[in-house]
């Protein structure tokens, strides 16, 4: 049997994951947890060799439950969240601590550089909005605040290339990381004037040979081959940064075709066939395979993280009364036996402190539920939730200066009926549900069976691995109600604005008073 290996290096979690390469059916899988630390408040780091131990158990696992020799493997993709600062010496020794993408510790430097119109200049480079995590910022940050680290930095790649790095031993990145670092998205190539911007003039070479996404990147060496149970030799792709593998695991190649993914955060992702820059200053645009790009609307403040944050605040009693399965099974049932909007509750998702992302950039933002009362019950918040993720979906797509022909969904919360049912409603338009839930390792397993000659092309591989599930119909009923409420709640999320920027300027008052 020929499978392929896809291992999706997350934030939380690490996947791997071996498919048949005939038809993408799962043959094995692992998760292993990512761990995380934070110093500081605002400060995400990871450990580079405890994490490249739960990659490799990761591997071992998936490999073991496939039940597959190691040697019908035949190629290997990476994904891994984009951003960050992964950084070796000049021996190739890894920093023993990389900053990961949610880091905020350069948060005040990206502040002075919006007040300065850096940031302004480089989004017309490169499409993206910066943000604290984002390679570039870490970098000038690390130059500012560690000059005693700052000199031995000698290469800067992002979380897939690391572990490219310890399997293969050779020092890449791709088209897609590069996107975020970020570059010149037109020219699709490193952008000295971004250097120059960020005050790091003369350092671009510390961005190493930059590979076209899904390349072959080397060979499992003798070393990753003995801590992992894979192949010696086993033929190893440059994968892509998550967002990209995700929209090719989901078959989204072509312009017009979109993915929505309900994660962690909440991603509406549109293949494009020319730079898409607009709306100015929001969102993100990545390189996509075959001269083709991505435009990014991410609502990183709430995905299927507000529905876990209002089971664990109301349905701590469902939960102990019987098992994970059976409460999320019961509480989708109770949810949809209610009518939409129920008591008229309006609910914006921006509950992690990155504000709203998507379709404009409002730091201070947070989620607000309008329409509380008396009779609102716990069922009545899960329900407004997943509509209130639904209409940022709405919102997302509205603001995107291109044609939407196809929309697939998928994630953890695409498992959910009613929540896509809720989102085919409020985008009023058919969403066709793919069966991989791991759609970046899928993504880059596909990238990965391409390098090694199984496929011709990347269309031909996904027809054979891409599983449609199931295509959902907007329920005409609920799509009206929808269509109705999503005035006001744009409405609602503009009245907000102000309120937001003077909320947050009385935290800050009330922490400066608490510091002195």
């Amino acid at each position: 049997m020929r499978a392929l290996l896809g291992i999706d290096k997350g934030t939380t979690t690490t996947k791997a994951v071996v498919f048949d390469a005939e038809s993408g059916r799962v043959l094995g899988l692992a998760r292993r947890a990512t761990q995380s630390f934070r110093p500081h408040p605002d400060w995400h780091e990871e450990d580079t060799e405890a994490t490249w131990c739960g990659v490799a158990l990761a591997i071992r696992g998936a490999l073991a439950e496939a039940g597959l020799p190691a040697a019908d493997i035949a190629a290997i993709g990476v994904s891994g969240h984009m951003g960050g600062l992964w950084a070796l010496d000049h021996d190739g020794v890894a920093f023993e601590r990389a900053i990961a993408w949610p880091d905020g510790r350069a948060g005040e430097l990206l502040q002075h550089w919006r007040d300065s119109g850096i940031v302004e200049k480089v989004y017309d480079i490169s499409g993206n909005a910066l943000i604290p995590g984002m390679p570039i910022v870490l970098l000038a940050w690390m130059q500012r605040h560690r000059p005693d680290l700052f000199p031995g930095i000698a290469h800067v790649f992002c979380a897939k290339d690391f572990v490219n790095y310890r399997l293969t031993g050779e020092i890449a990145t791709d088209e897609s990381d590069l996107s975020f670092f970020p570059c010149d998205i037109r020219k699709r190539c490193v952008s000295e004037s971004v250097f120059d911007l960020c005050g790091l003039s003369g350092k671009s070479g510390l961005i190493p040979k930059v590979l076209p996404i899904g390349a072959p990147v080397g060979r499992v060496t003798a070393k990753a081959a003995a801590e992992t149970g894979l192949s010696e030799g086993t033929l190893v792709a440059s994968g892509a940064g998550d967002g990209v593998a995700a929209a090719i695991g989901a078959g989204a190649l072509l312009p017009g075709q979109a993915v929505t993914v309900i994660g962690t955060s909440f991603m509406n992702n549109l293949t494009v066939d020319r730079p898409v820059m607009e709306p100015r200053g929001v969102g993100f645009l990545f390189l996509m395979p075959d001269g083709r790009w991505q435009r990014l609307m991410s609502n990183t403040g709430g995905g299927s993280v507000c529905l876990d944050w209002v089971i664990e605040a109301f349905g701590r009693k469902e939960a102990a009364l019987s098992d994970g399965a059976d409460m999320f099974t019961r509480i989708e049932t109770e949810a949809r036996a209610l009518p939409p909007l129920p008591g008229g509750l309006l609910f914006h998702p921006y509950l992690n402190t990155s504000g709203m992302t998507a379709p404009r950039h409002e730091p201070a933002a947070r989620g607000s539920i309008m329409g509380l009362g008396l009779d609102t019950t716990p069922i009545a918040l899960v329900r407004s939730i997943m509509e209130g993720v639904a209409l940022s979906m709405v919102d997302c797509y509205g603001a995107i200066d291109a044609p939407v022909d196809e929309i697939r969904i998928t994630g953890g919360g695409a498992r959910i009926l009613l929540w896509r049912d809720i989102c085919a409603a409020a985008m009023n338009r058919e969403l066709v549900v793919t069966e991989a839930e791991e759609t970046g390792a899928l993504g880059v397993a596909l990238l990965a069976g391409h390098a090694a000659g199984l496929f011709s092309s990347l269309e031909e591989g996904a027809a054979r691995m891409v599983r449609v599930m199931a295509k959902v119909q907007p329920d005409p009923a609920m799509a009206e109600r929808y269509a109705a409420a999503f005035a006001l709640f744009r409405d609602i999320r503009e009245a907000l604005a102000p309120a937001w920027a003077a909320r947050a300027a009385c935290l800050e008052r009330g922490a400066s008073r608490n510091a002195s």
